[in-house]
């Protein structure tokens, strides 16, 4: 089953197409950040503009938010926040996408 399916952009009518992408998150009052590398998604290719499948958001937001909580309960920092890289394996397009 295609996570991406083909559609026009939301935003200006362009023509979107199938693309990983990668997203950088941060949160207020937590020092850590979290950069999640290989993420399927549509992306317009006139504005850029990006719509990640319910789905994929979900599962992403699964493993973000418990490493955001676990940072945010230390009460004594003994080491500067990491930054931390969660790269998915490349996969072919024709996984995630219709063609």
């Amino acid at each position: 089953m295609a996570l991406i399916r083909k559609r026009k952009c939301p935003e200006c009518g362009g023509e979107m197409e199938a693309k990983l992408i990668n997203l950088h998150y941060k949160r207020q009052n937590v020092e850590m950040e979290v950069e999640v590398i290989g993420i399927p998604a549509n992306v317009c290719t006139r504005c850029f503009y990006r719509i990640i499948p319910g789905k994929v958001a979900k599962y992403i937001d699964a493993l973000v938010d418990p490493i955001f909580e676990s940072e945010s309960r230390i009460i004594e920092k003994i080491l500067p926040s990491p930054s931390i890289d969660i790269q998915f394996p490349f996969i072919s397009r024709d996984v995630y996408a219709d063609q």
